[in-house]
């Protein structure tokens, strides 16, 4: 396991872990589809730090899932658009004990136990999770539907109609602008 003091969630990332060292400080693990890495930064700075490097805040996202999912909690997060990055909660982001995951590097889950889910991954990692199998689920279905959102937003084209026989010049008096039709 590699020690590092910075990360940034990327197309590898598939699950990041809370870790609490001897002294009780958070920090993390993240598992990427080929390395390990203890971050000295906790789960929720590095998911914080990676929104704002691709241009977004933990506070943008958090509002836009909401409003595209309804108003629901501990909604999936969309980290980078052009990279496709979705990243999921297994509880309330700010618990301590929130494990995150990325919605394009999970593969399966399978109940084990009641509240227990094995999660298996592209890269063939497995864990297990303290989440139900319907919780599990419903995270799951809020992740695709996010996704899919997002996905048909970008196909849209945007048909604008240009208003012929006007035009908008500043009015010299107010340095505004005003809006003219002319013949």
């Amino acid at each position: 396991m590699k020690e590092v003091k910075m990360y940034i969630i990327n197309n590898r990332t598939c699950i990041i872990y809370p870790y609490f060292d001897q002294y009780g400080n958070l920090f993390a693990i993240v598992i990427e589809t080929e390395g390990v890495y203890l971050v000295n930064l906790s789960p929720m700075e590095i998911v914080e730090h990676s929104l704002l490097n691709y241009g977004s805040s933990y506070q943008g996202a958090k509002e836009g899932a909401r409003h595209l999912l309804g108003n629901t909690t501990m909604n999936p997060l969309m980290i980078s658009e052009k990279l496709g990055i979705y990243a999921i909660p297994t509880m309330s982001p700010s618990s301590k004990e929130c494990v995150w995951f990325m919605l394009g590097q999970y593969k399966k889950h399978l109940p084990i136990e009641k509240n227990i889910v094995n999660v298996l991954f592209k890269n063939g990692y497995e864990t297990k999770l303290s989440i139900s199998q319907k919780s599990f689920e419903n995270k799951l279905q809020k992740a695709f539907r996010l996704r899919e959102h997002m996905e048909e937003m970008g196909k849209q084209e945007f048909e604008y109609t240009a208003f012929s026989g006007y035009s908008v010049v500043v009015d010299p008096n107010t340095n505004g602008y005003i809006f003219r039709e002319y013949n």
